[in-house]
């Protein structure tokens, strides 16, 4: 087990090889309609965090169903970027959120 700390706290307990298995993968989403895509990728279950200058960083859903889902809500996407975070980047990200 190894503890996750977040300024100061245990965050969450996890197994190490929970951490290790594989990268996690998120699709970055910049739309002038960010609040709207949000509440339509929340709708069908995906996690969306707000990033700088109208991005999306969205998990639970590959870039072409984040595509369509905005399409058929005739909004408009500017950039779709699948990315890979490693597990120290999402530790590192973990305790800086919390």
């Amino acid at each position: 087990m190894r503890a996750l700390p977040a300024r100061g706290n245990m965050a969450a307990m996890t197994e190490v090889r929970e951490l290790t298995r594989q990268p996690r993968r998120n699709v970055f989403v910049r739309s002038p309609r960010r609040s709207g895509l949000t509440r339509i990728l929340t709708s069908m279950g995906a996690t969306a965090l707000a990033e700088p200058g109208h991005g999306l960083s969205v998990t639970g859903m590959d870039a072409y169903t984040i595509a369509s889902a905005a399409a058929a809500h005739y909004i408009p996407i500017q950039e779709l970027t699948p990315r890979s975070t490693s597990p120290e980047d999402a530790d590192l990200r973990t305790s800086q959120t919390r």
